[in-house]
């Protein structure tokens, strides 16, 4: 079933009225899910963990992992609402022995990309053991799935009106989607955050282009078991447009 249409049944046999439900149906965004799980078929559009490849004096900081490495040619051409470069590919960093850090780091490498055509070397663990063991490497496939807000984003909250009926119909609990964390990254939509949204006080229409959520991922802390972390990266419209992803920014969150 179309999933716009099983949100208005789960929605309609719980009272919302229509109005309600054609509002929460405007704010979804698409969103790309990648996961080793090749259940709709195709061909693999990235790499989760691994050893990055990087051009030629781009440093890279052995304190950050690659969580994965987004081939963007291979992308659906449909699947993020995000100027994404239709070429090269995007690498994903992230620090996975800090998972109290609840604020915004500022690192230029914590997301790196490589446009198309540009040589590569697969860069090395240092050799005296200082490093964590990199992120066991699974393919990535793709998956167009829609995103809707919670009552903690921007989205909602910038209008008072959206706001009252979110919060008066709990719009946001008829989406019923299961988000595949394990082994993956999403690309673009809506955060999923055990706490609010890292991305607050921005929207589409702010001077600068506001901030956006460019990924997201959880994972395992190595030296913290039963911590997971959650790294959104996020980056402003107009940044992204100029394809700085130096400017882009990491937060990371925890839960247990």
């Amino acid at each position: 079933m179309n999933p716009s249409q099983a949100y208005r049944d789960r929605a309609r046999e719980a009272g919302v009225p229509e109005h309600a439900i054609d509002l929460a149906l405007s704010l979804v965004l698409p969103q790309t899910e990648l996961s080793p799980s090749n259940r709709d078929g195709g061909a693999p559009v990235g790499r989760y963990g691994g050893l990055p490849s990087l051009p030629e004096g781009v440093e890279w900081d052995n304190g950050l992992d690659l969580v994965a490495t987004v081939d963007c040619a291979a992308l659906p051409p449909d699947g993020c609402h995000l100027p994404l470069p239709r070429e090269g590919h995007l690498l994903f960093f992230t620090d996975r022995t800090d998972p109290d850090c609840q604020t915004s780091r500022q690192v230029s490498d914590s997301v790196v990309y490589v446009p198309a055509g540009t040589p590569t070397t697969e860069r090395a663990l240092p050799e005296d053991g200082s490093a964590l063991p990199v992120i066991e490497p699974r393919p990535l496939y793709a998956r167009v799935v829609p995103s809707l807000p919670t009552s903690a984003d921007d989205a909602v909250l910038s209008d008072p009106e959206t706001a009252r009926l979110y919060e008066e119909y709990r719009l946001e609990d008829h989406g019923h989607r299961t988000v595949e964390w394990e082994d993956g990254i999403i690309l673009g939509g809506y955060a999923y955050s055990p706490q609010d949204p890292p991305i607050m006080d921005s929207s589409p229409e702010d001077e600068k282009g506001g901030w956006v959520l460019l990924a997201q991922a959880q994972l395992d802390m190595p030296e913290d078991p039963g911590i997971v972390a959650c790294p959104f990266w996020i980056i402003q419209r107009d940044e992204l447009r100029a394809r700085n992803f130096a400017a882009a920014e990491m937060v990371m969150w925890s839960y247990h």
